[in-house]
């Protein structure tokens, strides 16, 4: 993710202490006997509170709540929610929007059994305010908007009230944007706010006691709301991460306009010529991210966290679902959590035939392999090269790199030779919906791509418009179907470029760390070492494609950082201001590419770095020879 730092933890700003200086004297204790309520999923279209010139006043509860987000057939979850007085309880908590310079009435009053913590209720400069709260206690806060961005506001229960909360006050959470005098796309935006509940409990019926759920609005998949438009639209999304977790947010078919980018104290607006392309962006836990892309093809395209384990079938909440096999022949069936399910409508009309026009197409046979060894079923992607397909349990992992020239049309017939169905999604490429690879979703209307079961074949028809680093993997049951090695690079060449340089080096990233078939310039029987050239500009293509790795990545010579060149992310080029020399260290999740310049001058040593939850987890001897 090629953005300014942003601190993954703000606990050391926020203390019971640093109360908001207009509260007045609390109003008298009461306590709540009612029943939790049912919460209501909250699509934040509608803003909450009452508007009145320069003011919007807003009273606010606490309230015990009981949370369905599979949908009302499944088993409720209590937990605890913000509710507008005299409305029902809703996950996310009620819409807070105003625009810069709007002072801001909020009346907080506690219905909980406990004591609890306010968070986000102050003016969004860097610096934050807390507001605790006694059982049945009510408190007022007033203070003025003065800072444009995406933010919210948080409640906690437990005794550790810096953090986010995971269990029954993880639901705690509301968007509050602001928007800048004059700006005109609030109509046109929609804003989604992620929550998770992550516990251990004893959960009858359940074939765990683990239990996760993770919603997007107040819902997860195949729950979450279906978000459509037309072609030509200019779509704006605000996205908060109210969850514990980092989830790598990534778009089938399109790039997006990353705008901004903040958490929950500030939040920071680039430049037009600042703003970077992404097709997947890494939020931590409490970043924010305004975005917006084109609708510019039509069909069925997702929206979607990147970890596997918060997408997974294992996440269903209907008794019926969960923990059963199932026939993988539609999205609502192979999938769950945090999925937004798009349709964009209307036609497109064909560019004119004319001779420049006119591509001769080619034509590339893949074959889906699997093979059983002692660790399991190994699968991958085995591209014929000659007269002879490859065998059915020949294994190549990763699979091969796939390579195509820009703005030439390409045929991949991808054939199944293994026991399993599967279906290929072209990661980050710019395509017709059809052969997307979400098997039952992928198309328009009722014309959507099958599964590709075991002796099938599919055509994918791609005529990739970007040169760059693109991914292929799988998209069915990927939990098992990527660590067992469906997974590859594909490399778009720039137009009239027919091979790659020998100067590039390129490195997948996985859950196990530097996958050991990365071509890394190194002999065969060395591929875990990197070997660069002196005196040589080496281009470093970087690929995370594991099922739940998140890196923190470092080239070092001894202890110290060197500086490399961002050239791109997701394939696309980065602007000026983001490919300029900078320090070796980068975050990168899954679903994230990355390409950078490295040059070292003089022969000698260096590590690539890989830490992973605080800790190194993983170092790559680089030599430069």
């Amino acid at each position: 993710m090629i953005v300014p730092h942003l601190p993954r933890s703000f606990g050391t700003l926020l203390s019971g202490a640093c109360l908001l200086s207009a509260l007045v004297a609390p109003t008298p204790r009461t306590r709540s006997i009612a029943a939790p309520a049912l919460v209501i999923a909250n699509d934040n279209t509608k803003p909450a509170g009452r508007l009145d010139s320069t003011t919007l006043s807003i009273s606010l509860e606490l309230r015990d709540a009981s949370w369905q987000p599979g949908g009302p057939n499944t088993r409720p979850i209590r937990v605890f929610a913000f509710a507008e007085a005299g409305h029902a309880p809703s996950v996310p908590g009620p819409l807070i929007r105003v625009r810069a310079g709007t002072t801001v009435q909020a009346s907080l009053a506690n219905r909980l059994d406990r004591r609890a913590v306010v968070y986000g209720f102050h003016d969004h400069s860097g610096h934050a305010d807390s507001v605790i709260l006694a059982p049945g206690e009510t408190r007022r806060v007033s203070y003025r908007a003065v800072s444009p961005g995406t933010f919210f506001y948080r409640g906690r229960t437990t005794v550790d009230a810096k953090s986010i909360g995971r269990t029954e006050d993880s639901q705690l959470a509301g968007a509050l944007v602001v928007d800048a005098p004059g700006d005109s796309t609030r109509a046109h935006e929609r804003v989604m706010v992620v929550t998770a509940f992550d516990d251990t409990v004893k959960a009858t019926g359940y074939p765990d006691d683990h239990f996760q759920a993770f919603a997007i609005n107040g819902l997860s998949w195949p729950r979450t709301e279906t978000l459509t438009y037309s072609i030509g639209d200019t779509v704006t999304w605000r996205v908060i991460n109210a969850s514990a977790h980092a989830h790598p947010m990534h778009l089938h078919g399109f790039h997006y306009v990353v705008e901004a980018r903040g958490y929950e104290l500030a939040d920071t607006a680039f430049a037009p010529a600042d703003r970077h392309l992404a097709v997947t962006e890494l939020l931590r836990t409490t970043a924010t991210m305004r975005v917006s892309w084109v609708a510019s093809r039509p069909g069925n395209w997702l929206f979607h966290c990147h970890l596997i384990q918060h997408i997974a079938t294992s996440l269903r909440l209907d008794h019926d679902a969960r923990g059963r096999v199932m026939a993988h022949d539609h999205a609502q069936d192979v999938m769950s959590g945090l999925v937004v399910a798009l349709r964009v409508r209307g036609t497109v009309p064909p560019p004119p035939l004319t001779p420049t026009a006119v591509a001769p197409r080619r034509r590339l046979h893949l074959f889906v392999t699997e093979r059983q060894t002692s660790a399991g079923a190994a699968m991958s992607y085995v591209l014929q090269e000659g007269d002879e397909r490859p065998s059915a349990d020949s294994i190549r992992r990763p699979g091969t790199t796939l390579e195509v020239q820009q703005g030439q049309p390409a045929d991949i017939v991808v054939t199944n030779l293994a026991h399993r169905e599967t279906a290929v999604h072209w990661h980050g490429l710019e395509l017709d919906s059809y052969y997307d690879g979400v098997a039952g979703w992928s198309g328009i209307g009722t014309i959507v791509a099958p599964v590709i079961a075991p002796g099938d074949s599919f055509v994918a028809r791609i005529t990739p418009p970007r040169a760059g680093t693109f991914i292929y993997h799988t998209h069915v049951d990927e939990l098992a179907q990527l660590p067992a090695g469906l997974f590859g690079a594909f490399i778009v060449l720039p137009n009239g470029t027919t091979h790659r340089d020998t100067t590039e080096r390129l490195l997948l990233l996985t859950d196990d760390g530097l996958e050991r078939g990365s071509e890394t310039g190194a002999p065969p029987g060395d591929s875990t070492t990197i070997v660069l050239r002196a005196g040589v500009t080496h281009r470093l293509r970087i690929i995370s494609i594991g099922t739940e790795a998140t890196y923190r990545i470092r080239l070092l010579s001894d202890s110290a950082v060197v500086t490399w060149r961002p050239v791109a992310k997701d394939g696309a080029e980065l602007p000026a201001s983001l490919s300029a020399e900078s320090p070796a260290m980068v975050v990168m999740s899954v679903g994230e590419t990355l390409d950078v310049a490295v040059r070292r001058d003089q022969p000698g040593r260096l590590t690539l770095e890989l830490r992973k939850g605080g800790v190194t987890y993983y170092r790559v001897p680089v030599e430069v020879r």
